[in-house]
């Protein structure tokens, strides 16, 4: 009776092994926003940042955050969400001339090349005088108000930038409507707008003062 010896058993497996040939995988197209929305939401992004206080990049990360959460509500997978985010985002902030700062312009103490910091003598926030070894608030007190005034007004910014980002989105995907006051077809910007301009606007609220009520098509 013959045996098998180990280095017979991996001679034989490796003759009668089969090489299979493997098709690389290529990745997916990545998926692009038609170009009529990507330069609406363009537009609309640059609008805003030209606004932005204290710059540009201010808004960066919410309107990136609004344009990919809209696109994932439309079906879109993450990663090209936040892709096509990412590429209109990049784009107004080309279109407004915005110059990304380096890290050492990004520093608190940075004033320009060559200045040396600013030594303050009173706090930022109080006026009080600054005790030795603090640099621009007299206390913790201090400090903290400072945070939260900053962290609030960061938050209504964020909040009012997505706020737009998130209405024009609306407004893209709408039917036109027909004015209710002179019948000229418009694509609204909310749910209750029925009238194409401020001056149809008027007329209507005009109307109502009066008890004529105003019947809209689709209603």
């Amino acid at each position: 009776m013959l045996m098998k010896t180990p280095s017979a058993l991996l001679r034989l497996r490796s003759e009668t092994r089969v090489r299979v040939t493997l098709a690389p995988v290529r990745p997916a197209p990545a998926k692009k926003l038609p170009r009529h929305r990507r330069e609406a939401i363009v537009d609309l992004v640059a609008a805003l940042m030209r606004w932005a206080e204290p710059t540009a990049f201010a808004i960066e990360g919410p309107a990136r955050a609004a344009i990919r959460a809209r696109l994932c509500e439309a079906g879109w997978k993450w990663g090209r969400a936040d892709a096509a985010a990412d590429d209109a985002v990049q784009a107004a902030l080309a279109r407004v001339g915005a110059e990304r700062p380096t890290w050492k312009q990004g520093q608190p103490e940075w004033t320009q090349e060559a200045v040396l910091p600013i030594e303050r003598e009173h706090c930022v926030r109080c006026r009080k005088p600054i005790p030795e070894g603090s640099s621009k608030f007299c206390g913790s007190i201090c400090r903290m108000a400072a945070k939260v005034d900053r962290n609030r007004r960061q938050d209504k910014d964020e909040r009012y930038a997505k706020e737009k980002i998130y209405r024009a989105a609306w407004a893209e995907k709408q039917h036109p409507r027909a004015c209710k006051i002179c019948g000229t077809e418009f694509k609204p910007k909310h749910v209750r707008e029925w009238c194409c301009s401020r001056a149809c606007g008027a007329d209507a609220r005009r109307l109502a003062r009066r008890g004529v009520r105003v019947v809209c098509e689709g209603l």
